[in-house]
């Protein structure tokens, strides 16, 4: 999926990865389409590389969700939920659409939605983190059993497929910090559904019918995770033109 056509079907999910290191000499032309408060966000960084990875993020996300609504990206606004997620502003007077963006190091990926709640989170595979410790704090018992019974040289990666999956799902749902990381167990499933994550949650095992996770495959190094109100949809992946072929994929 290279060009956005301005058509997103409801049972379909569009996932979005932004090379951060093509854009990274070319963002002064995208400071315009920020609004105010986001210039004045990106004032305060100070240092260019966490300027510069907010500055590329907002500006494509706005330039891809002015491509589904069929506005200029500058007319795209923005609100923040009570918990800090960000959405379009219902006022907007366009079909609202759902959501969620994430970043590291060199790179973005967003995913956008319609009528269905999402989230989206990708790391970088960090080789001093130490897995089994973090997991033993952060995660419930099921997860750290399964961690505990990789291989050693695969926990570290396994650890990150864990992670991003459990923050793509609290994204998703919206209650940021109040959902306890422990509540709920995020792991591959077993056999031939390998970009699949089974979800439990373990207060309330109806809950997890209403979510699907996929593992995303971003890139060597990296491990992302999407999570997705629903169970009938289907998962589009694009990379987002670099500078130099295309500015907008229109």
């Amino acid at each position: 999926m290279r060009h956005l056509d301005g058509v997103l079907p409801d049972n379909e999910v569009h996932v979005w990865q932004v090379d951060l290191i093509a854009w990274d000499k070319a963002t002064e032309p995208l400071l315009d389409l920020l609004d105010p408060q986001e210039k004045a966000r990106a004032d305060r960084f100070k240092f260019p590389g966490p300027r510069n990875q907010f500055l590329i993020s907002r500006a494509l996300l706005r330039r891809a969700l002015g491509c589904y609504l069929g506005i200029e990206a500058g007319q795209v606004r923005f609100r923040t939920t009570k918990n800090g997620k960000p959405e379009l502003a219902t006022n907007s007077g366009f079909d609202p659409l759902q959501f969620n963006l994430s970043h590291t190091e060199g790179i973005t990926v967003f995913a956008i939605a319609r009528r269905r709640q999402v989230g989206v989170d990708v790391e970088r595979i960090r080789t001093d983190t130490n897995a089994i410790e973090l997991a033993e704090r952060f995660f419930s018992p099921p997860e750290v059993q399964w961690l505990r019974a990789q291989p050693a040289a695969e926990q570290i990666p396994a650890f990150f497929t864990c992670w991003t999956g459990k923050e793509a799902y609290i994204k998703a749902h919206g209650e940021g910090l109040s959902m306890p990381l422990t509540s709920f167990g995020v792991l591959p499933l077993p056999g031939d559904a390998p970009s699949k994550l089974q979800l439990k949650v373990y207060d309330d095992p109806e809950a997890a019918r209403r979510w699907s996770i996929w593992q995303l495959q971003p890139g060597s190094g990296l491990r992302a995770a999407l999570a997705v109100e629903g169970k009938s949809c289907r998962v589009r992946l694009g990379q987002w033109p670099s500078p130099d072929t295309d500015a907008d994929p229109r």
